[in-house]
């Protein structure tokens, strides 16, 4: 599959899943449209791997956490802005939403990966350049802290 084909194929999705993990629209689309440049400029080592969307997506959510240290530490805005609002327009269910928000970015991505686009355990690991185990660990705490947060009803998740 050329650039192209894959750009139409895999953008949607891919921002998608990257505003959900960041939670900011506008630093999802500038670290996606960054990650999908780098990708484009390697393409030939890119395509032959097994999961290049995987690839951008780290390389965009990576773009995004070290935005967000920059602005903490330049202190010009908190991590979340206003956590009234939230990015989280790809899940339909208003509790879900705000209770996917309250998880660490690390815990939010597992959940999109594993359950939003329905990646596989090592798909997920290969995407974020961690262990299966890590993916696994984390996928646990998150979906304990779900429960927590929804009350115990967390059927969303599974």
């Amino acid at each position: 599959m050329g650039f192209e084909a894959f750009y139409r194929a895999e953008r949607p999705d891919i921002l998608r899943a990257v505003i959900m993990a960041l939670d900011d629209r506008d630093l999802a689309l500038d670290c996606v449209d960054e990650a999908l440049v780098r990708a484009y400029e390697r393409w030939d080592s890119l395509e032959s791997m097994t999961n290049p969307a995987g690839w951008v997506f780290r390389v965009a959510v990576n773009c995004g956490l070290n935005r967000h240290r920059r602005r903490r530490l330049e202190r010009l805005r908190p991590l979340r802005p206003d956590p009234r609002s939230s990015d989280l327009d790809g899940v339909a269910d208003p509790a879900m939403a705000r209770a996917l928000a309250r998880l660490s970015v690390e815990q939010r991505t597992v959940v999109i990966l594993r359950y939003h686009l329905d990646w596989t355990i090592e798909q997920v690991a290969t995407a974020l350049d961690i262990s299966a185990g890590t993916v696994k660990s984390r996928l646990h705490r998150a979906l304990r802290r779900l429960e927590t947060l929804l009350g115990g009803q967390n059927d969303h998740a599974h």
